[in-house]
C-alpha cells in the first residue's frame, strides 16, 4: 500500500504474476473522504471514467450514500455495461458527459431510459438532438421515455480578451468542447431541444484550465505562477458565466434538475459557487501523480502498477518488462508514470517507460540487493487510463487478503 516499503511491497507481490495494477483501498477510501469534505451542501457525481473498476464505484456510493447525486459516464456503450452489471445496476442517473455520434449509441440509451433507468444526456448542437429524434421515431415508440433527457454542454474555456478580439481569435485557455458560449446559445439550443419533444433537465461547464492545472509542477516550475494566474483568474469568470446561464434559462422556462461543474483539481473553487447543484470528481480518488501539485487537496497514491526486473545491462541500469503505459494528452514528461518504489530509479530521456521494455538507470541512494524478477512499483500519471492496460486489478486492504476486482476492459468494455 501507499505506506508499505519496498521489502513489503516484495514480499506482497512475491509469486504473483507481473506486470499487474494494485490499489490501496485504505488510501482510496481516505482520498473519498476527502472528497466528501470539500462538498459543503453540494451533491457529488463521481467521473467512471477516472475509475473503470465498478467495484470502486460501489465503494464510494456505500461510503457516501444520499450525497451522491448520479454518475458522471464517458459513453453509451459504458452506460449499457453498468446498467446490466451485477455489481452496479442498482446506481441510478447516469449523464453521458460527451456527445454521442451514431443512432446505434442514440438507442442504447433511449432502451435503457425506457427499462426504467435515468439517462441524462449530453449535447451542444442541433445536430445531437436530430440524431436522438431519429432514434426516437425509428423506435417503437414515438415519444422519449419520461427518464431521458438532455444536459446542454457549455463551453467552460477563458478566453481574457474575447471582448477585444471575439471568441474564435482570442488566446483560449481551457480545452475545445462546446460551441454553447453564451446565455443566448444555451437558450436557443433548449429551445430547439423543447420543438423536437427532448426535455432539457440541466447543464454541465466543465472548467479544465481550473481543474486541470496543477499549483505545483516538477520539472516546470518558472511557469508555475503564471499557470495559478489562470487557475484564479478563470474561476470567477466561468461561475459568473453559468450563473448568467441558468438564469436565463429559467426565464426561458426550463426546470433545471443538474447545473453540474467541476473536476477534482478544481473542487476548492466549485463549490464556492451558488449556481452549481453538484460537483464531479473522479481522478482525486485515485491520486494519480498528475494529481500531487493541488494545494489544499493531499490526494493520496491509491493506483500503481508493478513492472518485474528483467536484466541487468551493468552496474549502473536495471530493465524492466513492459511499462509504457503513457497518459494521453500533449505528449510531454508530465505524461509517463514515475517510479514509487524502490526509490533511486530514473527513466532514461532516450528511451522512456516503453512498451516492452524499460531501463531505468540507477541513482546513487537506489539499493543494490535487486534481484531478477523483483517488482518496481510505479505510478501513472492518471487515473482510470493505467486499467486500460489490465483485466483485473490486485485490491489491497490492510491485512485482507488481496482480491482481483475485473476492470472495464476485463469485462469487455473496449473499442471492437
Amino acid at each position: 500500500m501507499s505506506t508499505m516499503s519496498y521489502d513489503e511491497w516484495r514480499e506482497m507481490l512475491r509469486g504473483r504474476d507481473l506486470p499487474l495494477a494494485a490499489i490501496d483501498l485504505e488510501a482510496f477510501d481516505r482520498n473519498v473522504a476527502l472528497v466528501a469534505s470539500h462538498l459543503g451542501s453540494n451533491q457529488l457525481r463521481p467521473a467512471t471514467k477516472s475509475l473503470r473498476v465498478p467495484k470502486l464505484l460501489t465503494r464510494i456510493a456505500d461510503r457516501l450514500g444520499a450525497k451522491i447525486s448520479g454518475w458522471m459516464l464517458y459513453s453509451a456503450r459504458e452506460a449499457e455495461l453498468l446498467a446490466h452489471h451485477e455489481d452496479t445496476a442498482h446506481l441510478d442517473d447516469l449523464l453521458i458527459a460527451y456527445p454521442v455520434a451514431t443512432l446505434a449509441d442514440a438507442a442504447r440509451l433511449l432502451r435503457l431510459a425506457t427499462s426504467g433507468q435515468t439517462i441524462r444526456a449530453v449535447v451542444d448542437s442541433t445536430d445531437h438532438l436530430d440524431l436522438f429524434r431519429r432514434a426516437i421515431d425509428t423506435s417503437p415508440g414515438t415519444s422519449p421515455p419520461p427518464t431521458f433527457s438532455v444536459i446542454v454542454d457549455i463551453d467552460a474555456a477563458w478566453r481574457p480578451l474575447s471582448w477585444l478580439m471575439g471568441h474564435d481569435n482570442a488566446p483560449h485557455m481551457g480545452v475545445r468542447r462546446s460551441p454553447v458560449r453564451s446565455p443566448e446559445d444555451a437558450v436557443t439550443l433548449a429551445e430547439a431541444a423543447r420543438t423536437r419533444d427532448l426535455r432539457v433537465s440541466g447543464i454541465m461547464a466543465y472548467e479544465a484550465q481550473v481543474a486541470g492545472i496543477r499549483d505545483r509542477n516538477p520539472g516546470s516550475r518558472h511557469l508555475d505562477p503564471l499557470r495559478r494566474l489562470i487557475r484564479h483568474a478563470s474561476a470567477p469568470d466561468i461561475a459568473a458565466r453559468r450563473a448568467a446561464i441558468v438564469a436565463a434559462l429559467q426565464r426561458a422556462g426550463f426546470e433545471l434538475e443538474v447545473v453540474n461543474g467541476g473536476g477534482s483539481g478544481s473542487l476548492l473553487s466549485t463549490t464556492r459557487d451558488p449556481s452549481i447543484t453538484e460537483v464531479t470528481a473522479g481522478s482525486g480518488f485515485l491520486g494519480p501523480h498528475l494529481f500531487s501539485g493541488y494545494r489544499g487537496l493531499p490526494f493520496e497514491a491509491a493506483a500503481f502498477f508493478a513492472l518485474p526486473i528483467t536484466r541487468f545491462p551493468d552496474a549502473d541500469h536495471i530493465t524492466c518488462s513492459y511499462g509504457g503505459f503513457v497518459a494521453s494528452g500533449a505528449a510531454g514528461l508530465d505524461r509517463a508514470p514515475i517510479v514509487h518504489l524502490p526509490r533511486g530509479l530514473a527513466p532514461l530521456k532516450a528511451e522512456g517507460f516503453g512498451e516492452v521494455q524499460t531501463p531505468l538507470r540507477r541513482l546513487d541512494l537506489c539499493r543494490r540487493d535487486l534481484s531478477l524478477g523483483d517488482p518496481i512499483v510505479c505510478r501513472h500519471a492518471k487515473s482510470g487510463e493505467l486499467f486500460e492496460h489490465f483485466n483485473t486489478v490486485t485490491c489491497l486492504s490492510g491485512d485482507h487478503e488481496p482480491e482481483a476486482w475485473r476492470t472495464y476492459r476485463g469485462l469487455g468494455l473496449a473499442p471492437s
